[in-house]
């Protein structure tokens, strides 16, 4: 089998994806012992993740399957990413019976070739290497244009908006009346639990097309400054190259507000009023939990002592994840004395 991958799906990109492909099918069927396996491909996806590569995956189950004996490859680079993965995969692959080998065409050698194990580990260690520095190049050219505010970020999700065939953000009028009447309930005074069964009983879809409406959606979108015409760049970052994990930025990072950015749905002035309605809103709730808090009786697990029910114990459904466990820690201690004083 052969195995092509690149990572987007850029113009010089794809022409390299079709120029490997072509190169290992001459090569297969100009090569008389071998019978083609087949094409395995990841077209425009990162190599930093085999959970992210279908093809790879594929290609690892049919080596599995005893389907194909040997993988060819352009370089490691094509192969992964991430050295970790590189190196479990090759080994995976190396304690099959019988073992498939990996060809790397660049620099030519096999990954059953123990001569070979110090420089594939090498290989794999700059191939991850050479993964973070584009990364971080990526990254450096995002945050200049995030500065400048001609960042194209991703609306999908957001609702009442849509970018049009030139990639500029436009108000998706249906959806906006959907925003506006968020917004107006909540100046009003519903709360956003409230505003968030009504949407649900009335069979409106979230942002993600979900059917029952949440809370924290409602108070996502009543606090997102989109919805005023500005937008603040990086409000989450990347926090691993490897896995593509993200994190709300809360340092030391800057974020970027771009004034202005496109067409509002509401009005600047209301959306302050909503921002400082929110703010008192979260201190009413702050200060209703530290009461509750306060005026909430001691843990102390209550075992029943006569009826029908003699031995069993009462649990409390406002026990928090650290009263559930010592309740279990004492449920365990009580059995070993039981079984301590039968012995």
């Amino acid at each position: 089998a052969y195995y092509c991958r690149v990572s987007t799906y850029e113009e010089e990109q794809a022409g390299s994806f079709e120029s490997q492909v072509q190169y290992f099918k001459d090569k297969v069927q100009n090569t008389p012992e071998w019978d083609d396996g087949g094409l395995f491909s990841d077209e425009g996806i990162s190599g930093t993740s085999v959970a992210a590569r279908p093809g790879f995956r594929a290609m690892i189950e049919a080596a599995q399957n005893h389907e194909i004996d040997m993988i060819l490859t352009k370089d490691m680079s094509r192969f992964g990413r991430n050295c970790l993965e590189i190196l479990t995969n090759l080994k995976l692959l190396n304690e099959l019976s019988p073992p498939v080998s990996v060809i790397f065409e660049i620099p030519g050698i096999s990954s059953l070739d123990p001569r070979n194990n110090l420089l594939i580990a090498i290989l794999a260690a700059l191939a991850e290497l050479e993964s973070q520095q584009k990364s971080e190049s990526i990254r450096a050219a995002i945050r200049y244009r995030m500065s400048q505010g001609i960042y194209k970020f991703s609306i999908r999700n957001t609702l009442g908006y849509y970018r049009n065939n030139f990639g500029v953000i436009k108000i998706e009028p249906a959806e906006a009346e959907i925003v506006r009447y968020i917004y107006e309930s909540f100046l009003e005074g519903v709360t956003p639990a409230d505003i968030a069964r009504e949407l649900t009983a009335q069979g409106i879809s979230t942002p993600m097309n979900l059917s029952v409406w949440g809370t924290g959606t409602i108070r996502g979108i009543l606090s997102n400054e989109k919805y005023c015409g500005d937008c603040l760049f990086q409000k989450y970052v990347t926090v691993d190259v490897l896995t593509h994990k993200t994190a709300r930025n809360r340092g030391p990072l800057k974020m970027y507000m771009s004034p202005g950015h496109h067409e509002a749905i509401i009005e600047k002035d209301d959306w302050m009023k909503v921002q400082a309605r929110l703010q008192n809103w979260r201190g009413i709730r702050s200060a209703q939990r530290r009461e509750a808090k306060a005026f909430k009786k001691p843990f102390s697990p209550t075992r029943i002592k006569s009826g029908s029910l003699k031995g069993y114990y009462l649990l409390d459904g406002a026990w928090t994840r650290a009263e559930r466990e010592s309740f279990l820690k004492i449920i365990d201690e009580v059995n070993n004395l039981s079984n301590s004083e039968r012995m």
